[in-house]
This record gives C-alpha cells, structure tokens and sequence, in this order.
C-alpha cells in the first residue's frame, strides 16, 4: 500500500473557500421552496450578516498578508493573493445569488403576503411615521 504524504496540499481545502462555500449551503437554504417564507428571509439576512464579518476579519487579514509581502502559502497551497482572486470570483457569485434570490424570488412572495419593504424612513406615510416616532 501506497503511503499517503499528508503534507500535499491536494488533501486540504483553503479555509477561507470552505467558509464561502459554508455560506452557500446557507444561501441554499434561502432559496429551498419547501421552507417557510419568513425562514427563508432569515437565512439569507444570515449570508449577508455573514459576509460582512468575513469581509472585515478574514479578507482584512489576507489584505494586510499582501500588503506586508508575504507570500507562502497556507496548508491548501494558496498564497495570500490567490486566495484574495479566489474570494473575489467566488463572492461576486455569491453576492448576484443572493440579490437573485431577494429580487426575484422572496420580494414577490412578500408582497403576496402583504408584506412592503421601505427603503427609506422617507417612503412612510405621515400616520405610520408619527407612529414609528413614538
């Protein structure tokens, strides 16, 4: 039998691309029509609160790796820029999917349901707006 060189990077997943990949299972969830609806607003506030943490902690740090010049690569054989290519590609998809799903999919079933988004405290009506000052 073969031995196994546990040091090549073929048997490891970046960490960073695992964490999108993570945040797509969940963006799945947003999209599965066989969860109720308000569940599935939820999952897909959850990928953009999600997104925004890794934005400021894991692609702050990879920036500042760049930035700092080094270049070794982490256990999966990516070097801090191609993780920062891999993220961008990866996350612009992730951001179209979940604009997809908010537009085209949970908006409309919102609506059906009586259910109006604002996109300004502008939008309110002078009753709902006296009311919300309260």
């Amino acid at each position: 039998m073969a031995e196994i060189n546990l040091k090549d990077p073929k048997y490891y997943v970046n960490r960073e691309l695992s964490w999108l990949d993570f945040n797509y299972r969940i963006l799945s969830e947003a999209r599965d029509k066989n969860i109720p609806l308000l569940e599935r607003v939820k999952f897909l506030s959850i990928t953009a609160s999600n997104l925004d943490e890794f934005f400021m902690v894991r692609v702050a740090s990879l920036k500042d790796m760049v930035n700092a010049g080094y270049n070794k690569p982490d256990i999966a054989g990516m070097k801090p820029e191609e993780q920062l290519q891999t993220i961008n590609t990866k996350t612009h998809q992730l951001v179209a999917t979940q604009y997809t799903t908010y537009n085209r999919s949970l908006m409309p079933l919102l609506r059906k349901e009586g259910l109006h988004l604002l996109n300004a405290h502008e939008e309110l009506t002078e009753k709902q707006a006296a009311y919300a000052d309260r």
